[in-house]
């Protein structure tokens, strides 16, 4: 009996898995999601104009209610895969991150629950909020702020998302020296052209002179080594025009103004262009590095040949009878545009007949689509090339 008991619970997690594992499970959460993120935005969108701590019963009804399927999910995913798997295989971060929005899901909700009620009592028994509500509530609003992070789980379901996502991170090591860099350029030339402001509205204008408040005005984006740096950077980064930055300089001083144009020069077409290299070349190596990435990319790799050796199928059999002989198969090699589709993918097509024989798996005389797509899979490569050369 602990036999059958144990075969009972073992072709039941197999078949939670398979359900776990499916595309329509993926899509299922996914789209749920999804949801969540519309119905969030409509309700802060909403709550604007509602008076504090109010909350209409239909946002809280829907949004228990997704919380509770992401409970169900987390706990068919346990029981499909046993809390050992879950929590240390292959997709543990991704499934330690989602017991952690669930977790904050759940406090938000009973946080609010607690809310709800105790706003009830206060509006039954007619007395002020006490401090204890008040806690609850100011809580309550800080967990729900919290909320967008749950739009963090689409990664998991869309890997272009998450390939992009892994591309940003792994430039943030050369994001932080590329602030070092800039930080040093912007406190040297910012330096030196507060310097040459400071210098002349201290020596060439005397304070009782009304030109001395018009100067101070009109360069108060100079004045001093912070604002002269916040000047300069946002004079590269659309903050503000450099033009603006540049025109009181001129007025009062050449080398100031030189100063701001091989600024000007030197960031945008040398530091910046060589910073957007950099930052390219670090994103595409990490791309290349990561497992995931890289399996994804095969995956979509081989779907794509998949798709198109079935429509080089198609236009092979011309007799609807969804098999090719030898014949039909070098006939249709001898069209360059077929030809050189298997050419593309290393398969040689030097030796029709050698070709033939390694795809016809059967040795049947005839292939089918299924035959033909997973023999010039098998065979694509140039060491197989060299068997039919």
């Amino acid at each position: 009996s602990d036999k059958t008991a144990d075969s009972n619970n073992g072709s039941a997690s197999a078949v939670l898995r398979k359900v776990v594992t499916s595309s329509a499970f993926g899509y299922g959460i996914m789209f749920l999601i999804l949801a969540n993120m519309v119905i969030l935005g409509v309700e802060v969108d909403a709550s604007r104009h509602l008076p504090p701590d109010e909350n209409p019963d239909y946002f809280f009804i829907i949004n228990n209610s997704i919380v509770c399927l992401f409970v169900l999910e987390i706990i068919l995913k346990l029981m499909a895969f046993g809390c050992k798997t879950f929590f240390c295989g292959r997709d543990r971060g991704w499934n330690i991150f989602d017991c952690i929005i669930v977790a904050l899901s759940l406090v938000e909700s009973a946080s609010d629950l607690i809310s709800r009620n105790m706003a009830a009592e206060a509006d039954t028994s007619a007395a002020p909020m006490d401090a204890g509500h008040l806690r609850v509530a100011r809580f309550t609003r800080l967990i729900r702020a919290l909320r967008g992070v749950r739009v963090v789980r689409l990664l998991r379901f869309i890997s272009s998302l998450r390939a992009i996502l892994f591309s940003i991170s792994s430039t943030l090591g050369s994001l932080a020296w590329t602030l070092v860099l800039l930080m040093i350029v912007f406190y040297c030339f910012g330096v030196i052209i507060a310097q040459l402001v400071s210098d002349h509205c201290r020596y060439h204008l005397s304070p009782e002179d009304p030109e001395h408040l018009r100067c101070a005005v009109s360069l108060g984006m100079w004045d001093g080594v912070p604002e002269s740096m916040m000047t300069l950077f946002h004079s590269i980064t659309g903050g503000l025009s450099w033009v603006e930055a540049f025109t009181p300089l001129r007025e009062i001083s050449s080398l100031a103004a030189a100063f701001m144009y091989v600024y000007i020069v030197m960031t945008v077409f040398a530091v910046l262009n060589v910073v957007t290299g950099v930052f390219c070349n670090t994103a595409i190596e990490n791309a290349k590095a990561d497992k995931d990435i890289a399996v994804m990319k095969q995956m979509q790799k081989h779907r794509t040949q998949v798709e198109a050796l079935r429509a080089v199928f198609n236009d092979i059999e011309v007799n609807q009878s969804k098999l090719i002989n030898l014949s039909e198969l070098k006939v249709a090699m001898q069209e360059s545009k077929l030809g050189s589709f298997m050419e593309s993918m290393d398969i040689s097509t030097k030796d029709i007949w050698t070709l033939f024989m390694l795809i016809d798996a059967d040795e049947s005389g005839e292939i089918s689509i299924d035959e033909f797509v997973a023999g010039c899979i098998e065979i694509q490569g140039p060491a197989k090339s060299i068997q039919l050369a």
